[in-house]
């Protein structure tokens, strides 16, 4: 019996061979009849439950267990039966004895991991393997610091640059510590100033960008291209242990075909929208590679998406005649607006106009835009969100009226396009626009009660999947059904934190930020806090999987994934997050009073 076991699956793959010896040796199989109760919720366990054949179903959740897979993973720590377990049909279940798996939890704790109830620590400890892969800023060289006095001159900081072959030094300040340059030091000469005697207080920088040294390198790229920056001061604690430069964060990892900072270089200097086709390209390489490579999914969005801003704002300042720009502000919206798209998908745009200004070529830029952008690989969006389309093409008082409009009659239309507009990002142009027209939001909207409880509705549009998700990996064929991954899990997500954070006032609209700062304002609990932002990770990054895989076949991106494809370990993590998602549509369906609408 023991033979046929799969120490292949999750979590057995995560134990050596002298932990897969005992387990083997502590294995026993037990018969379960069609409708018999395997164990009732709330008695003493004495051994993990593996299904070998047959099916399981557990009883409320309507939930069901297949092959190979773990029954009430989290009863074993807790030593209590979690839910009540029944035979669907006549089933062989594995029984590993508690003492055994508990030792061995002991002494691996990725095999511990898959048994937390905690899910935020459960999928953070199961990707700890990859994620210690990843190279971090310490394993990069770095430059020893090297530090003047407050009272030192321009000529000091050359001599010591010279001494050290440093690029740049440090100065302690009463107000903080600042930075000094060779492009600072190159500034004095080219203005003529004494080296001698001017004072290097009056050039410095402040404040530092810092990056720790435990974090991802690619956090390090991402911070100099969000910074415009070639070096970061790294912190152990709170003390600077080094200056990392460009150069050496480039050697460290990166090449010619997965460069982002190369990236956007390359869209700084494209002098036609047509060249920017190459980036496009590039980009989409970049995150094969990093995906492969294992990168978070919340860095990689990150890191993609300030890519694509530099892309947008290049393209339409290509398109643009200078004297338009500061007089227009372009904005993304959705997805891309909150810095969670990774994958080209409909292109969701606008454009505030200032109040009085006109242009002739407005109306061709915009059109333009579009246009490049589905040559792009960004299909125009559906719904026609996009700055050739007048509507989303607006005064800055055109704007205020259409406000008014949503916010004084919440139907599906006016909730679907604040929505929308509450992921604005700004990407090109005069920004203070769009934040005057924030500030109005926020002053039109008030205390509207009634408006919150609509605008939260939509989540409940679409059923909790997991029962849905069960039930499909209790079938099999090509006729089953996929489950999409956007409505059932993502969306709810995504949109009560839009809610929540246009309740508070929250301006932030990346969803990880929006839990933050709910968190940190105390109107969510910080622990489920941290359950949700490990979920929607979770999803986003199943959702990303599914859209290589389909652009790896030349199909469509879509949302749909097929549970029954996914490993033993991505199903047990995504009925676990699913669970988070339903806690979290209950939250909000409590907290907007959605059950009296």
């Amino acid at each position: 019996m023991t033979t046929s076991f799969d120490f292949n699956r999750a979590p057995f793959n995560s134990l050596n061979t002298a932990e897969r010896d005992r387990v083997a040796a502590a294995l026993d199989v037990a018969y379960y009849a069609a409708g018999s109760v395997i164990q009732q919720q709330g008695e003493v366990v004495d051994a993990l439950l593996v299904v070998m054949k047959g099916l399981v179903r557990e009883a409320g959740e309507s939930g069901f267990y297949g092959c190979f897979d773990v029954l009430d993973s989290k009863s074993l720590l807790s030593g209590n039966a979690c839910c009540t377990l029944h035979a669907q049909e006549d089933t062989l279940l594995w029984h590993i004895r508690r003492d055994v798996a508990m030792k061995i939890s002991d002494a691996n704790s990725q095999f511990a991991a898959f048994f937390y109830a905690d899910v935020a620590r459960k999928l953070a400890a199961l990707s700890q393997p990859v994620q210690e892969l990843q190279p971090r800023v310490a394993d990069a060289v770095l430059h020893t610091p090297c530090w003047l006095a407050e009272n030192a001159t321009v000529m000091d900081a050359a001599r010591l640059m010279k001494r050290a072959h440093s690029r740049a030094v440090l100065v302690r300040e009463a107000e903080g510590v600042g930075i000094f340059t060779q492009s600072d030091l190159r500034n004095v000469v080219v203005d003529g100033l004494d080296a001698n005697h001017e004072a290097i207080y009056r050039h410095l920088k402040r404040p530092l960008i810092c990056v720790k040294a435990e974090d991802d390198l690619h956090h390090a790229m991402l911070l100099m291209m969000r910074h415009s920056v070639q070096r970061l001061v790294v912190l152990e604690g709170d003390e600077v242990c080094g200056v990392l430069e460009q150069v050496e964060l480039m050697s460290a990892f990166y090449n010619n075909a997965n460069n982002p900072r190369g990236i956007t270089a390359q869209i700084g200097r494209a002098n036609h929208p047509d060249a920017l086709l190459a980036a496009v390209k590039s980009t989409q390489q970049l995150i094969r590679t990093l995906h492969g490579n294992g990168m978070k999914i919340t860095l990689l969005a990150e890191l993609v998406g300030e890519i694509r801003q530099r892309l947008f704002s290049r393209l339409f300042t290509l398109l643009a005649p200078p004297e338009m720009l500061p007089h227009v502000c372009l904005l993304v919206l959705g997805s891309e607006g909150r810095g969670e798209q990774i994958l080209n998908t409909d292109q969701d745009n606008a454009l505030i106009i200032e109040d009085g200004y006109q242009h002739p070529d407005l109306e061709r830029v915009c059109s333009e835009f579009n246009q490049q952008l589905i040559t792009f690989g960004y299909p125009p969006c559906p719904g026609m969100v996009m700055v050739s389309n007048p509507q989303w093409r607006q005064s800055v008082a055109g704007y205020k009226r259409q406000i008014n409009a949503w916010t004084s009659s919440a139907s599906s239309e006016n909730v679907m396009h604040m929505a929308i507009w509450l992921d604005a990002r700004p990407v090109c142009g005069q920004l203070a626009l769009f934040e005057g027209l924030r500030q109005y939001l926020q002053q039109d909207l008030g205390d509207n009660a009634a408006f919150l409880s609509r605008f939260a509705l939509p989540i409940e549009q679409f059923s909790p999947p997991i029962n849905l998700f069960s039930r499909l990996i209790a079938t099999a064929g090509p006729d089953k059904d996929a489950l999409d991954i956007k409505k059932g899990g993502i969306f709810p997500v995504v949109h009560g934190l839009r809610s929540l954070a246009l309740q508070y006032g929250i301006d932030e609209c990346n969803s990880y930020q929006r839990i933050q700062r709910l968190s940190d304002t105390g109107h969510l609990n910080e622990s489920f806090g941290r359950d949700l932002a490990e979920s929607l990770a979770f999803l986003q990054g199943l959702q990303l999987k599914a859209g290589l895989l389909n652009q790896a076949m030349d199909k469509p991106v879509d949302h749909l994934i097929d549970p029954a494809a996914l490993t033993t370990l991505e199903r047990e993590l995504l009925k676990d997050t699913l669970s988070v998602v339903k806690q979290f549509r209950q939250l909000i369906s409590h907290h907007f009073k959605l059950g009296m609408l």
